[in-house]
């Protein structure tokens, strides 16, 4: 009985963070339409001298590694933490929101800049997004069950923490972190290279 309660609330937690997604994503697909005439003069410029610059290759690989690595070792890192602290499981489902919001947000303003042209250039373009949403999906399910789990045990007085736990909560964090590198260097890399293939 207590096994099949186990499953049925990681089932649930499952299926509320792949919900956030897909409104996330959904509202981001939207957002854009939404802006005024300005606003979306201000992102296609934005987008047209983002691909200017990587047609003219006048990328700094460097500078935009160590930035791209710094910002997504600092979230990831801060989902972890957050599912430590216990009360941070809103904090885990808000991080999640805005990225895939973000995700959403770059398909839809390609999409608006350069019409059907743009098809490719989008999917293209979220390669290293959506690998980051996948890392920290499953990061970010992990750190709301291990703060479930935590919070149990300390106002309930229900289910010891195992070292077993505790070891393979300390694992994915450091597995999402190598994940996270490598879709860095793919992010940096290589996206602006295929990029630059098809403007």
């Amino acid at each position: 009985m207590k096994n099949t309660i186990k499953k049925y609330k990681k089932n649930k937690l499952l299926i509320t963070l792949i919900i956030v997604i897909i409104l996330s994503v959904t509202i981001g697909l939207l957002f854009p339409s939404l802006l005024s005439n300005s606003s979306k003069k201000l992102l296609i410029s934005t987008l047209d001298n983002f691909f200017i610059n990587i047609k003219n290759n006048n990328l700094n690989y460097t500078s935009s590694l160590i930035s791209t690595l710094f910002s997504n070792i600092l979230i990831l890192s801060l989902i972890w933490i957050f599912g430590i602290s216990i009360i941070g499981s809103v904090f885990i489902v808000i991080v999640l929101f805005i990225k895939s919001f973000i995700l959403g947000f770059s398909i839809s303003s390609i999409l608006l800049s350069y019409k059907l042209n743009g098809l490719i250039l989008s999917i293209i373009y979220v390669i290293p997004l959506i690998l980051n949403l996948l890392i920290y999906f499953v990061l970010c399910y992990y750190s709301i069950d291990f703060s479930i789990i935590l919070f149990n045990y300390l106002f309930k007085k229900r289910n010891n923490i195992h070292k077993k736990t505790v070891k393979r909560y300390i694992k994915i964090y450091i597995f999402s972190l190598l994940l996270i590198i490598l879709s860095s260097l793919v992010e940096v890399y290589i996206v602006p290279n295929i990029i630059n293939i098809f403007i």
